[in-house]
């Protein structure tokens, strides 16, 4: 198709569905305009021409019936589908929020033809929680203006409720999806780039309120949607010499060289620098992290699900002097590391106030589905700190949110409550706990390892220092580690026959000198062998690799004791 015409899509959405409505003779329409809309913007080029709805281009910065795609979590799956008129009167196009043409009658219910009503299922999205700076700038592509990389600023969403950290900057849109067809596989928490026409309609959560509010509603031309890692890299990790490319799917990044490395190389860096930065140089404690950071469930049935990792002794943030009232939650630097280095990580830190108070778990109120802190897409990374707990009495919400973060460690599920019922829906949260004491106040999880630092002001003050403080390596390591930690994620690893004969064998003999240990302790060591090995990006288990995770394990155990 020529560039006029792709301009003229740019320009002018839909009078190109119009034009399209005029040409089409058989089949569904709605999925011939899906079709279109998404060849015409196929390439790489042409999909990020198109303009972006987000925080720093809210709605209110679009004209009407703007072309936009809108990045977004899908948040509440239960608005009520919406009945449409297909064509009206006139033989004009409807749906897509067109109304009749200037000059033809208006419809009224004796000229209706119910034979052209449709369907068009109704979405709340948000944005996306979680998201790092780096993913989003990577998704969005050069030429557009940069997000503000402030997230506690003016709440730009309608309904606040509706986004899981609403004291965040971010954008909610109701969405409106004609093309059917797979609607049902949309759920909670997924992420999805909808391309749309974007107007201002009344919200569908509203229509028992005599006077119902507009929102921004995207009515939906096509969608792409997103795999857990949100920006896909390879596994195993491609090997290239200094002046080949980067074989990897941003355009932007593909002129940048990568220099030949090997997997066990760059692992090692990146624990050095996770360490350093944000541990207190505690390599052991950081290779736990990494193992975690890369963590997904594998399975539900059997359960093959991501270890809940707690990093125990880890000293509480240093005073901070404030004229107000509040003092500001002082986040420890590996926040910031986490961030830097993966697609989706939020920081949870934890009080009594918070536990009392705030809303975990998603609930319907009033047949509108309230956010909770814990809808997050699947591939998150969780930091849950316990510096800020003090004494003080846990309430029956407090006690109600322990139970729903530690079913999300357990199950890897999170219940959404209901007025007279509540159902449990899957997540993919890997979680990582600091705690100061020899174990987690609340929680009970998989891993336990020691932090090992000075708890001197200084030493404490280096696991809490600012963003801004972070000593950052060269773009082109940093890239290889997000390379290595998003393409382990999405990795696999087979154990072949030998190497599972070694491992009986080698329990069998263990067991025999310690008659404590457990087939738990074996479905332990299995899971910690895999992360291990994905961390390596070697795709089947070795010998070698099982005795190096199996010594990593056993030394976690002894300095726990």
């Amino acid at each position: 198709m020529t560039a006029d015409y792709k301009l003229r899509a740019l320009e002018d959405p839909t009078l190109v569905v119009r034009e399209l409505y005029r040409t089409h003779t058989s089949g569904s329409f709605p999925r011939f305009v899906a079709d279109h809309f998404k060849k015409l913007f196929e390439s790489q080029n042409a999909f990020r021409r198109i303009p972006i709805l987000d925080v720093a281009r809210p709605p209110e910065s679009h004209r009407d019936r703007a072309l936009v795609r809108f990045r977004g979590m899908v948040q509440d799956t239960s608005l009520s589908t919406e009945m449409y008129l297909s064509k009206y009167a006139d033989g004009s196009c409807g749906g897509w929020g067109i109304y009749e043409t200037e000059g033809g009658n208006s419809s009224s219910a004796r000229d209706v033809n119910y034979a052209d009503l449709e369907e068009c299922s109704v979405l709340w999205a948000t944005s996306v929680p979680a998201e790092s700076t780096w993913c989003a700038d990577e998704l969005d592509g050069t030429g557009h203006a940069q997000r503000s990389l402030n997230p506690r600023t003016a709440v730009v969403s309608q309904r606040a409720h509706k986004y899981p950290h609403a004291q965040y900057q971010h954008v909610g849109v109701q969405v409106k999806v004609y093309d059917r067809e797979g609607i049902d596989s949309y759920k909670s928490t997924d992420v999805v780039t909808f391309v749309g026409i974007l107007s201002s309609e009344p919200c569908g959560l509203d229509q028992i309120s005599s006077s119902p509010v507009d929102v921004p509603t995207l009515h939906v031309l096509f969608a792409q949607r997103h795999p857990s890692t949100v920006v896909p890299r390879p596994f195993p990790r491609l090997q290239r010499s200094g002046q080949e490319e980067r074989s990897i799917l941003s355009e932007s990044e593909q002129s940048s060289a990568l220099v030949a490395d090997n997997s066990a190389q760059v692992r090692d860096e990146l624990i050095a620098w996770i360490a350093e930065e944000a541990l207190g140089g505690d390599r052991v404690a950081a290779e736990w992290v990494l193992l975690s950071c890369i963590a997904r469930v594998q399975s539900r049935n059997p359960p093959l699900l991501p270890p809940s990792l707690v990093i125990s002794r880890f000293p509480p943030p240093p005073p901070v002097p404030s004229t107000t009232s509040s003092a500001p939650v002082l986040l420890p630097t590996l926040a910031t590391v986490l961030q830097l280095l993966l697609p989706l990580a939020h920081t949870l830190p934890l009080s009594l106030d918070t536990l009392n108070k705030s809303q975990f778990a998603p609930e319907s109120k009033d047949e509108d589905l309230h956010a909770g802190v814990l809808q997050l897409p699947q591939g998150t990374v969780l930091l849950v700190t316990e510096g800020g707990v003090r004494e003080g009495q846990l309430l029956e919400r407090g006690i109600f949110n322990v139970r729903a973060l530690q079913d999300v460690m357990d199950a890897q599920t999170l219940a959404y409550v209901f007025p007279y019922s509540q159902f449990s829906f899957p997540t993919d949260i890997s979680c990582i706990v600091l705690s100061e004491g020899r174990k987690s106040t609340f929680f009970r999880t998989d891993l336990n390892v020691p932090l090992r630092v000075p708890t001197n002001p200084d030493g404490v003050a280096a696991l809490y220092k600012p963003a801004e403080e972070v000593k950052l390596p060269s773009a082109e390591r940093l890239a290889a580690f997000r390379d290595l930690i998003v393409g382990a994620r999405g990795g696999k690893v087979q154990v072949p026959e030998t190497t599972s004969e070694h491992i009986q064998s080698d329990f069998v003999q263990e067991r025999r000198g310690n008659r404590g240990l457990t087939a738990d302790d074996l479905v332990r060591r299995m899971r910690v062998s895999k992360l291990y090995a994905l961390s390596l990006h070697e795709p089947t288990l070795g010998v070698e690799t099982w005795q190096r995770a199996k010594a990593l394990d056993d030394a976690r155990i002894s300095a726990v004791a």
